[in-house]
C-alpha cells in the first residue's frame, strides 16, 4: 500500500507557522533500541503509539524489522499489549478505508493493535482517545516523520520520540523528498534558532535515562 497525498498535514501547517516547536521532538534516537521503555513507564506514561513504515517495519512490509523485535517485545512486556498500538498513514488510515483490510492483516501478522482512524496524522486523535481512555499527555508517540508523527504527538501534548528511518529502499519517492526537507527545516530550527520541543511535565527532569545511548546497534 503506497500512501496517498496527505491533506491533513497541509492543513496543520498553520499550527507550525505560529508555533515552530511543534515539529521538534523531545528525543531523537537512531531507532527504537535506544529507547528505555522501563524508564518511561516508571515516569508515569501509560501507553506507546508507533508509526509503522520505517519505524517498526521496512516500508510497506508486514513484519517487524528483525533487529527491532527484542526491543518491541520489551515495550509490550512493560506497557502491556493493550497499551501499545500502531497509528499509520497507510494501514488503518483513509487509504485503507472503509474495510481496513490492511490494518486487520497487519494486526494478525504483527500481533499489535492498529488504530483505525479513517484520516491521516497529524489528524486522528479521536481514535487515540477512544482506545487509551486517558489524557494524550500520558502517551508517547514514536515515529520517523517530523510533519506527521512528531507534529501529531506535540499537538496533543504527548512525549515525542523521533527515530531515523530504517531504509530508503522501497519507500515512496515523494515521502523521501519531503523527509529530507523536513530534516533540513528541523535542524535549522534547532541549531540556528535554538527552538526546543514543547515542555513535557512527565519528563521535566530530563532525558538522560530515556535514551539508551550506550546501546550498540548492529
Amino acid at each position: 500500500m503506497v500512501q496517498s497525498f496527505n491533506i491533513e498535514a497541509i492543513k496543520c501547517l498553520k499550527h507550525v507557522f505560529f508555533n515552530r516547536s511543534l515539529i521538534i521532538p523531545h528525543l531523537e534516537v537512531k531507532d527504537i533500541r535506544n529507547i528505555n521503555f522501563q524508564t518511561l513507564y516508571d515516569r508515569g506514561f501509560k501507553g506507546v503509539l508507533f508509526d509503522k513504515d520505517n519505524t517498526l517495519t521496512e516500508p510497506y512490509k508486514n513484519e517487524i524489522y528483525n533487529p527491532y523485535k527484542e526491543s518491541l517485545n520489551k515495550c509490550l512486556e512493560i506497557f502491556g499489549n493493550d497499551n501499545v498500538v500502531i497509528i499509520s498513514n497507510s494501514a488503518g488510515s483513509s487509504d485503507d478505508a472503509p474495510n481496513f483490510e490492511k490494518a486487520n492483516q497487519i494486526e494478525k501478522s504483527l500481533g499489535i493493535k492498529v488504530l483505525k482512524h479513517n484520516t491521516k496524522k497529524p489528524d486522528g486523535i479521536d481514535s487515540v482517545k477512544n482506545h487509551f481512555k486517558t489524557d494524550p499527555k500520558n502517551l508517547i508517540m514514536v515515529g520517523d516523520r517530523y510533519l506527521t508523527d512528531i507534529l501529531f504527538g506535540n499537538l496533543y501534548g504527548m512525549l515525542t520520540i523521533y527515530t531515523h528511518p530504517i531504509t530508503s529502499v522501497g519507500d515512496n519517492f515523494f515521502v523521501k523528498l519531503i523527509r529530507n526537507k523536513e530534516r533540513q527545516i528541523v535542524l535549522c530550527l534547532k541549531n540556528y534558532f535554538k527552538i526546543n520541543a514543547p515542555k513535557n511535565l512527565l519528563c521535566a527532569s530530563g532525558f538522560e535515562k530515556i535514551n539508551n545511548d550506550d546501546q550498540k546497534n548492529k
